[in-house]
């Protein structure tokens, strides 16, 4: 992981705000949330992908969380002017 990213744990307990802006993310492109939870984010902190279980084998469906680490990875190299860009924000009530 360390080669490609920029790993950053956030124990949700301490960090009961930045963990619900991350499980706000979650839940909005899955429709489900939970823990373990995953998000990987642009240089600017926007989840552009995220999910809750990923197994060391894929299973269900579901791929590997090293197949996951490497679709992602190149996702960003040869597609990030699709994840990077710009996405309107709401307005305050």
């Amino acid at each position: 992981m360390n080669a490609h990213f920029v790993c950053i744990k956030v124990d949700r307990e301490e960090r009961p705000d930045i963990d619900a802006v991350y499980m706000n993310a979650t839940v909005a492109m899955t429709g489900q949330g939970g823990w373990p939870m995953t998000c990987f984010l642009t240089p600017d902190g926007e989840p552009f992908y995220c999910g809750t279980y990923y197994p060391n084998a894929p299973r269900g469906g579901m791929p590997s969380f090293t197949q996951l680490l490497g679709a992602i990875t190149d996702t960003w190299r040869n597609r990030r002017a699709d994840v990077a860009k710009p996405r309107p924000r709401s307005s305050p009530s």
